[in-house]
């Protein structure tokens, strides 16, 4: 999972790439629909400093919207490694640019979202969803991100799979610990030095914790 996101951060040009064990719950208020107040517990995100191309993004949109790996085409340079992401999670999201993307395979958790449209795409650049959503996209707020002006980077969040929504989930019925979350990191950060050597423009690869407490992740 996290090689095929530092592969794609490399294609896309990235110089930096850093993941992010976010161990906080966020709050469960002023969401975007009542049931996703079972995703804004701890996750792991992604961060890159590389823009998704409008192609880029009809493309991964497309692959991300299902969670069955043999109904998601290999499209472009995303494949259907992306969908991997469904491992840790039923809805991933990330921002990028001037828009918000959330996938919802089984249409289960956003407004509006059906097996013909499972996802939702916000263009937030110069709207108030913080403002209206502020527990929804607070949780985006990082590298830069104020999720009003436009984000010249790309942050893809994974909120983990607790045993609640496991046990209900049509996606995968195991839950994703943050200590298995953890792990995964700290296996990265041991081979992230033989990593760059075989990539063409990502020069740093971080791995980073941000704590229950809150504030910047170090």
């Amino acid at each position: 999972i996290l090689h095929e996101l530092i592969q794609n951060a490399d294609d896309a040009g990235a110089s930096e790439v850093a993941f992010v064990l976010d161990e906080m719950q966020h709050g469960g208020t002023s969401l975007l629909a009542p049931q996703m107040r079972a995703w804004q517990g701890p996750a792991l995100l992604c961060y890159n400093d590389a823009v998704f191309s409008m192609h880029d993004l009809r493309n991964i949109c497309r692959i991300g919207s299902s969670a069955k790996l043999a109904e998601a085409a290999a499209t472009g340079r995303f494949g259907l490694g992306f969908n991997a992401v469904y491992h840790l999670t039923d809805v991933p999201s990330f921002v990028s640019g001037s828009h918000a993307v959330f996938f919802d395979p089984h249409a289960r958790y956003l407004p509006g979202a059906t097996a013909s449209n499972p996802g939702l795409k916000i263009h937030f650049e110069g709207e108030s969803f913080l403002r209206q959503f502020p527990d929804q996209f607070a949780p985006y707020t990082l590298f830069g991100c104020d999720m009003l002006s436009r984000f010249d980077g790309t942050l893809f969040r994974f909120p983990l799979r607790t045993s609640v929504a496991a046990a209900s989930s049509e996606v995968r019925r195991e839950a994703y610990q943050p200590s298995e979350a953890s792990a995964l990191l700290e296996a990265l950060r041991a081979r992230a030095g033989d990593l760059l050597l075989f990539l063409k423009n990502v020069r740093s690869i971080r791995v980073l914790r941000r704590s229950a407490a809150g504030g910047e992740p170090a």
